[in-house]
């Protein structure tokens, strides 16, 4: 959780806090993962200096659909209810049980036809019903729910010139426990997002099945790896039994480049952010990124946000690459372009 408040140009941080929500909790188990939400965020109200109990939040990655649809070029206000009645064809649900949000990539040219390029996102309502119950339940006052891109597109999109929106293509890689976000952005539009299952939870996995150990025991050697705990032997025993993990990943990460290279038409990206909570292993983005032929950006997206206020909870410069969606939660009042989820249903 982060707060931010507006102090001339930037944004200064009031209060952050943070609490795992344990490593077995899984949105397979929809109960577990509400009543875990709940103490969580019980603990951090409490240990935290938040002012106010106005919030907004945001659905887990993992809990909505994501389909790339393409329709006819037509009228802004057509275009909410093209997409509700595609997403119900497509997948196959009811209009009374899926919450149906899109992002307006862009045109594109299919044969000689231009047609419009839509990334659609739905979220079970009982799902959404939940998750706000939940915060209710500890004195929050939702201001809106948001959706993990727009967060992410919010602190790390970027426009060179007023003349040209369009001119600055960044691709920005969140590596979480249970998976990780692929978003493209073009100027200020989000024009491609996905979710792979692959994250910190499959090399924990990978790890215990090696080793034979459960798989608390194997996240701990791992996170121990990360922070250069371990030794040279035991550094490369797991460096080798996370590489085909990475390479999954990297071939992942390469297929969705070339679907954005291949859909508008321009030049395939060369480098990316790197971002999310296993933005600390530096093992991993390298061997990411040489897989996947990028180069890490040397950018920092919290840059124009004071967090010293709150070093001590979201530690130095090189750890807030964790902290980029609470910031662009933080951040959802500054809108531009197509980051702003729009309603379909």
């Amino acid at each position: 959780m982060l707060q931010l408040t507006r102090d001339g140009d930037r944004y200064v941080a009031l209060a952050a806090a943070s609490r795992p929500l344990g490593r077995e909790v899984s949105l397979d188990s929809t109960d577990a993962y509400h009543q875990a939400v709940r103490h969580a965020v019980h603990e951090m109200l409490s240990s935290g200096k938040f002012h106010g109990r106005l919030a907004v939040s945001c659905l887990p990655a993992a809990s909505l659909q994501y389909k790339n649809i393409r329709l006819p070029k037509m009228p802004h206000d057509e275009l909410a209810s093209a997409v509700k009645w595609e997403a119900s064809e497509r997948l196959k649900i009811s209009g009374d049980a899926m919450n149906i949000r899109f992002f307006d990539a862009g045109e594109v040219n299919q044969g000689q036809e231009a047609r419009q390029e839509v990334i659609l996102l739905a979220a079970p309502k009982r799902f959404i019903e939940e998750h706000i119950r939940s915060l209710k339940s500890c004195d929050l006052e939702l201001h809106a729910i948001d959706v993990v891109p727009a967060a992410l597109a919010r602190c790390t999109t970027k426009t060179a010139s007023p003349d040209n929106p369009d001119d600055v293509v960044r691709v920005v890689i969140d590596v979480g426990y249970t998976g990780t976000k692929v978003l493209v952005t073009r100027g200020q539009r989000i024009c491609f997002f996905k979710l792979i299952e692959i994250g910190g939870r499959q090399m924990d996995e990978a790890l215990a099945t090696k080793l034979q150990l459960p798989t608390a025991a194997a996240s701990e050697a791992r996170l121990g790896w990360m922070s250069g705990q371990t030794g040279s032997e035991a550094d490369a025993r797991i460096a080798a039994t996370l590489g085909p993990v990475v390479e999954d990943l990297s071939r992942e990460i390469n297929l969705c480049l070339r679907y954005y290279s291949v859909t508008f038409r321009g030049r395939r990206p060369e480098e990316a952010l790197i971002v999310g909570g296993e933005s600390g292993n530096a093992w991993l983005w390298a061997r990411l990124c040489e897989d996947a032929g990028l180069k890490p950006s040397a950018e920092d997206p919290l840059a124009s946000l004071d967090l010293t206020p709150v070093h001590d909870v979201v530690g130095g410069p090189d750890q807030w690459a964790g902290w980029v969606v609470a910031a662009g939660l933080s951040l959802r009042h500054v809108n531009c372009g197509n980051r702003k989820s729009r309603g379909a249903a």
